[in-house]
């Protein structure tokens, strides 16, 4: 019998606690504001964080492939065919060096919502030293997630001041689009 009565007081106090339906006001619709001019073009950009790791062939002076990490930061105003990537990479060959590349990018369109091949070029300096890089590359969806992955490959060529250092990066890794 106190089981029972446990119970029967568990439904009155859920009973008394519920709100009910007819004591309830109608919400008043929502008044929509004008977004801001950031809001609107933050939404307009595309913005993509990529973080990658890859194997580095030094193609002069020759030596022993090394290996990178590193991430870009990727924005493509509205409308403009080429977006602007900034890279920070740390390269481990016989010595290690630090890259900070300002780079183009244009991508092509294809029939494939799953397949964006990109071609990529920029300047930027390496340990203090200028150079330049030229590449391509090749993002790959998965079905309308903001996350992909990419592959690259690119030429660079490092003005130094004895032998200039050319390097031929082959990178992967993971796209995040906001």
């Amino acid at each position: 019998m106190g089981t029972m009565i446990r119970a029967s007081l568990m439904l009155f106090a859920l009973a008394a606690l519920a709100p009910r339906a007819e004591a309830q006001e109608p919400a008043a619709p929502a008044a929509t504001a004008k977004p801001s001019p950031l809001t609107t073009a933050a939404k307009e950009y595309s913005f993509e964080i990529r973080p990658t790791i890859g194997l580095v062939i030094p193609l002069a002076p020759s030596g022993s492939v090394g290996w990178d990490i590193g991430a870009s930061f990727r924005a493509k105003p509205p409308a403009w065919p080429v977006g602007v990537q900034l890279d920070v990479i740390w390269i481990d060959l016989n010595t290690s060096i630090f890259q900070f590349t300002l780079n183009a990018v244009y991508g092509f369109a294809t029939s494939s919502h799953s397949l964006e091949p990109y071609v990529i070029a920029g300047l930027g300096m390496y340990d203090g030293d200028f150079g330049l890089n030229f590449g391509a590359g090749t993002d790959f969806a998965i079905a309308k997630s903001p996350i992909g992955f990419f592959a690259e490959a690119r030429f660079h060529a490092v003005f130094t001041s004895g032998d200039n250092l050319n390097l031929l990066p082959i990178n992967a890794g993971v796209r995040i689009r906001f």
